[in-house]
C-alpha cells in the first residue's frame, strides 16, 4: 500500500507543515496512475513482452518479435530494489509501464547477500544462489513481462571475491576485482558460473530460463569493468600477489611468442642509453632542512613537515597529514623550478615509506596551471617498510624551467618519509639489464618506457581483453544457448579500444551523468559531497549528450544504460526531456534512467531519498511520458544526415599508445567539434585503410545551433541555456525563460518569475493527433524540486546530509498558454493524473497557476 502513503501524505498535510512552504510553493508526490490517468502510457508497450518472439537486432536497431522497431525507455533497479515484496512487484511494474518504461535494468544484485542481494547468507562465499532472492525476482519478472515491460540483466557489477571464495589479497584489487577478473583463470571460472546458475535458472512464473526468456533483451557481462581501462596508470604494475604474478605470466608469455627471446625482445625496445649527469635536485640529502622543498596541503600549519633521523635511512624528509582537505591533491610534496629540456631522458630514484600503507602518485608536472604531466606519472603503493623506486622517463611537453617533481600522497591522515631521492638526466630507455624474457621477469611497460615497448603493451592488454570477453560471449551463447542481445561492458571503458572491444558483441552501450556528486573525502560519504549546480542546458559542446553521440558505431544499437542529472541539482528537471530529444534525434535504441530506487523502503517516503533514486522526485518523474512521447512514440524525427567518422582497425593499438585512445579527438581532428551532435546524426565506421576519414561540421559560434530537422535549437552562453523541441505532436522548452515570451511553432508561452529564472516546460498529445487537432493534451511546468527543510550550503552546492522531509515541494511556474488561438480549458492534474476539481483555465490563452505541475488541456 505504499503508494497509498502517499496519496494520504498530500491528503493530510498539517497547517502546521502548509505554514513551512514557502510561498509560491506546493507539496506535490507522483504517485500510481490508473488507466484512465493523462499521464499514462501503458498503451505503448504490447503484453506480453516477447509475446511474438525474441528481440532481434540488425542495421543498427531492435526489433521486437513481430519486426517492429523497438526502442528501450528504461529504469534501474538496484541492490534490494531487484527483489521487492511480492505483493509490491505488480504494483511497481504496472507503475513503470504507466510512466512508459518498457525495459528494467537489473543492477548490482551481486554484492551482498540477501536482503539486499542475490547471495545466500547461509554460506560466507558469494556462490550460491539465495533460493527465496531468485523467487521474488522470478515474480518481479514476470509482473514486468506482463506489462510489457523487458529485462536487462546485469552480471558482474559489485560481486567481491575474497577469501571467502577462496581469493587472497583480493580488498588489495581494484573495487569488485575489476581488471583483474578479465585475465585471473579462477575469477573468469566463476563469473562462468553465475551465468550459468542464473540464466539457466527456470523461472516458475514464465516457464522459462533466462537464457531462453523472451522478455530478456539485454545481457551485460560487466559493468564499467575493462582491463584496458587500467592500462594506462599503474594500476596494474600494483597488483598484490598472486594476480600481479598471473598477468606477468602472460605477458611474459607474448613477448616471448612475438620476439623469441631477450636479445630479440632488446633489439626492439632498445632506443638507447645515455650515461647518467649532474644531480638535479637542491637539498637533496636535506642537509639545509626542507629548504627548497614544498608542502602543499589545505591546512599546512596544523601538518608536520620536518627534517628526521631515521635508524635506516638516515636524514629524511617527514611530512604528516593531521587535517583532511578537500580534494585528492591535498597531501603533496614537491620539488620545483627544474629546467628539464624537451625530449631528454631523466631518472629519478627515491626511497619511502608510510603509515598507514598508502598509493602515492610520483609525477613530472608543470607548476603552473594546467599542471600538465610531462613524461612520468607513475602511482606506487608504499608500505610501512622502506622501498627503493628508480624511474627513467623521457621529457616531454616541458616549460623552461616551471617544471617539478611531485610526490602526491592523496590527502590521507597519516605520516611519509622520504630519503635518498636524486634526479639526473640521462639512463637506459629499453629492457632493463636485469630483465629476461628466458627468466619470465620482464616487466610490464609504463608510460615512460620506449614507444615500441608501449605499443607491445596495449597489444598484449587488447588482445587478453578480447580472449576474456569473447570467450565469456561465447559461453553464453553456444553452451547456455542465450538469445539476448550482449555486451561486455560500457564502451568508454578503455578509450578507442573499448569501443573495438564492444564492435565485436551484439550492441555498444555507454553511461553519462551531468554533474555527478564529487566526494572529496572518503568516497560516497554522504555528509562530504558537492555538486556544480549548474543546468546543461547553458553546456551545448560540453555537456553528457553530444558527447555521448560521439560513441555510436555504425550498424550496431546503441543504448545509453545509466544517466542522470544528480538530485539536488536545481535544474534536473531537464534530464528526461533533453535526454530523450536527442536520443530521438540520434536515432539510439536505448535509455536509462538511473536509478528506480535502491531500497523498497525508498518507495512508501515522499521525499527525495538522495542522489539518483527518481520514484519519489517529482523532478524525476514528472516528465518520463514527455519522453516517452518524444522517444518511444517517434515525435522527435531522427537527423537527417549521418556524419561519420572513419577510424582504421588497424590502427587502434597504434593510437592507443600514442594518443591515449581518445575518440572524441579524434572527431576534432577531422573538423568534427562535438556541440555538431546538435546538427547530425554522429557515428564511427570501422574502416579497413590507415587514415582517418570524415566530412568537417561548422558549428555557429555565439547563435543558437539547430538540428537539420529543424525540430531542435540549443544555444548556450555562459549565464543563460536555451534548449527547444518543436515537433507537431510536443513542444518541450527548458532554460532561462522565466519572465519572458516566446513562440514554438503556433504555441505562445508567456512564464511569470521563479526563484532562479529558470522553467522545464512541455505540452505533449496524448491521443496522438498533433497539437492543432489534439483533444488530450498534458502540460508540465517545473522548475526547483526540494524537500521541507532542505539544509544548502552557502554556494548552493551541498545539502551535506541534510536532506529534510517530506512531502516535496515544488516550486510553482506561471505559465500563460496559447495553442493556435483555439478555445480550450485546462485541469490540474494530481500526482495521479487525475483532474483535481473544476477546469483552472479556460479561453484562448490558458493561464495556469494551479498548484501542480501536470496539467490536461483540451475542450
Amino acid at each position: 500500500m505504499f503508494w497509498v502513503v502517499f496519496v494520504l501524505l498530500l491528503l493530510t498535510v498539517s497547517l502546521a507543515a502548509q505554514a513551512q512552504v514557502p510561498e509560491g510553493w506546493f507539496p506535490f508526490v507522483i504517485g500510481e496512475s490508473g488507466s484512465e490517468s493523462l499521464a499514462n502510457v501503458a498503451s505503448y508497450s504490447p503484453r506480453p513482452a516477447g509475446a511474438e518472439g525474441f528481440v532481434t537486432w540488425r542495421d543498427g536497431h531492435f526489433y521486437d518479435g513481430g519486426g517492429r522497431r523497438l526502442r528501450f525507455l528504461g529504469t534501474n533497479v538496484t541492490f534490494a530494489s531487484a527483489f521487492p515484496d511480492k505483493d509490491l512487484a505488480p504494483r511497481i511494474a504496472a507503475r513503470m509501464a504507466a510512466l512508459g518504461i518498457n525495459c528494467v535494468r537489473f543492477h548490482h544484485m551481486d554484492m551482498f547477500h540477501r536482503p539486499s542481494g542475490i547471495w545466500d547468507p547461509a554460506f560466507a562465499d558469494h556462490q550460491h544462489l539465495d533460493a527465496e532472492q531468485l523467487d521474488r525476482l522470478d515474480w518481479f519478472i514476470y509482473q514486468l513481462k506482463q506489462n510489457g515491460v523487458y529485462a536487462d540483466l546485469n552480471l558482474h557489477v559489485s560481486r567481491t571475491l575474497d577469501a571467502n571464495d577462496g581469493f587472497e589479497n583480493s580488498d588489495k584489487l581494484p573495487d569488485f576485482g575489476k581488471g583483474a577478473d578479465n585475465f585471473t583463470a579462477r575469477m573468469i571460472e566463476l563469473q562462468r558460473n553465475y551465468a550459468r546458475d542464473l540464466l539457466t535458472h527456470r523461472n516458475p512464473y514464465t516457464g522459462t530460463t533466462y537464457a531462453e526468456e523472451p522478455c530478456v533483451a539485454l545481457i551485460e557481462l560487466n559493468n564499467e569493468n575493462s582491463l584496458l581501462g587500467f592500462a594506462y596508470g599503474s594500476t596494474l604494475h600494483n597488483l598484490p600477489e598472486p594476480y600481479r604474478g598471473e598477468l606477468k605470466q602472460y605477458w611474459n608469455d607474448f613477448l616471448r611468442s612475438k620476439y623469441g627471446d631477450t636479445a630479440g625482445l632488446r633489439n626492439a625496445w632498445d632506443e638507447g642509453t645515455e650515461p647518467l649527469g649532474a644531480e638535479m635536485l637542491r637539498n637533496r640529502d636535506f642537509a639545509a632542512g626542507v629548504a627548497d622543498w614544498v608542502l602543499e596541503s589545505r591546512n599546512p600549519q596544523a601538518d608536520v613537515f620536518e627534517v628526521a633521523d631515521d635508524p635506516q635511512a638516515g636524514r629524511v624528509l617527514h611530512a604528516r597529514l593531521n587535517q583532511l582537505g578537500v580534494n585528492p591533491w591535498d597531501f603533496q610534496i614537491h620539488q620545483l623550478n627544474l629546467p628539464l629540456q624537451e625530449g631528454k631522458p631523466y631518472t629519478l630514484s627515491f626511497r619511502m615509506k608510510a603509515d598507514p600503507e598508502r598509493a602515492v602518485h610520483v609525477g613530472a608536472r608543470w607548476q603552473v596551471d594546467d599542471w600538465r604531466n610531462i613524461g612520468l606519472d607513475e602511482t606506487i603503493r608504499v608500505t610501512p617498510e622502506w622501498q627503493a623506486f628508480t624511474f627513467t622517463f623521457r621529457a616531454h611537453g616541458v616549460r623552461a624551467t616551471e617544471n617539478r617533481i611531485s610526490f602526491n600522497c592523496q590527502n590521507e591522515l597519516g605520516d611519509v618519509w622520504l630519503a635518498d631521492v636524486s634526479l639526473k638526466p640521462g639512463g637506459v630507455l629499453g629492457l632493463a639489464a636485469d630483465q629476461r624474457l628466458e627468466d619470465g621477469t620482464v616487466e610490464f611497460a609504463a608510460p615512460r618506457s620506449t614507444r615500441q615497448a608501449r605499443r607491445d603493451w596495449f597489444e598484449f592488454i587488447v588482445e587478453l581483453e578480447r580472449r576474456y570477453t569473447q570467450g565469456l560471449y561465447q559461453y553464453l551463447k553456444q553452451d547456455l544457448g542465450v538469445r539476448a542481445a550482449v555486451i561486455d561492458t560500457q564502451a568508454t571503458y578503455g578509450g578507442l579500444g573499448g569501443v573495438w572491444r564492444e564492435s565485436q558483441l551484439d550492441y555498444i552501450d555507454n553511461h553519462a551523468y551531468w554533474q555527478h556528486p564529487f566526494f572529496p573525502g572518503r568516497p560516497w560519504d554522504g555528509a562530504n559531497w558537492t555538486i556544480g549546480n549548474t543546468s546543461m542546458t547553458r553546456a551545448h559542446g560540453s555537456d553528457t549528450l553530444t558527447y555521448l553521440a560521439q560513441y555510436r558505431v555504425a550498424g550496431m544499437p546503441y543504448t545509453v544504460s545509466e544517466y542522470n542529472h544528480p538530485a539536488p541539482n536545481d535544474y534536473r528537471a531537464e534530464c528526461m526531456p533533453m535526454l530523450a530529444a536527442m536520443a530521438g534525434l540520434q536515432d539510439w535504441d536505448g535509455i536509462f534512467q538511473f536509478d528506480y530506487g535502491s531500497q523498497p523502503s525508498d518507495w512508501s517516503e515522499a521525499r527525495i531519498q538522495g542522489f539518483f533514486q527518481m520514484v519519489t522526485d517529482p523532478a524525476a518523474v514528472a516528465f518520463f511520458p514527455v519522453a516517452a512521447n518524444l522517444f518511444r512514440r517517434g515525435d522527435v524525427q531522427a537527423a537527417r544526415e549521418e556524419v561519420r567518422l572513419g577510424v582504421p582497425r588497424a590502427k587502434v593499438v597504434d593510437w592507443l599508445t600514442d594518443r591515449t585512445g581518445d575518440l572524441p579527438s579524434l572527431w576534432r581532428e577531422v573538423g568534427v567539434p562535438q556541440a555538431a551532435a546538435i546538427q547530425h546524426r554522429l557515428a564511427l565506421e570501422w574502416t579497413d585503410g590507415s587514415e582517418l576519414s570524415g566530412r568537417a561540421v561548422t558549428v555557429p559560434e555565439g547563435e543558437p545551433t539547430a538540428s537539420d530537422t529543424g525540430e531542435i535549437t540549443w544555444h548556450a552562453e555562459a549565464d543563460k541555456g536555451a534548449f527547444l523541441v518543436n515537433t507537431p505532436r510536443t513542444k518541450v522548452a527548458l532554460g532561462d525563460f522565466a519572465g519572458t515570451e516566446m513562440r514554438l511553432g503556433r504555441v505562445t508561452l508567456q512564464f511569470g518569475p521563479t526563484s532562479n529564472g529558470w522553467v522545464a516546460f512541455a505540452i505533449t498529445s496524448m491521443d496522438d493527433l498533433p497539437l492543432r487537432e489534439s483533444r488530450r493534451m498534458l502540460v508540465v511546468a517545473m522548475s526547483r524540486v526540494e524537500n521541507q527543510a532542505m539544509e544548502w550550503n552557502e554556494r548552493r552546492t551541498s545539502v551535506s546530509d541534510k536532506w529534510g522531509h517530506g512531502p516535496t515541494i515544488c516550486e510553482q511556474v506561471p505559465v500563460k498558454l496559447t495553442v493556435l488561438d483555439r478555445e480550450l480549458r485546462a485541469w490540474a492534474l494530481d500526482g495521479a493524473g487525475q483532474r483535481v476539481g473544476e477546469p483552472c483555465a479556460s479561453g484562448a490563452t490558458l493561464d495556469l497557476q494551479a498548484p501542480t505541475v501536470w496539467y490536461e488541456v483540451g475542450e
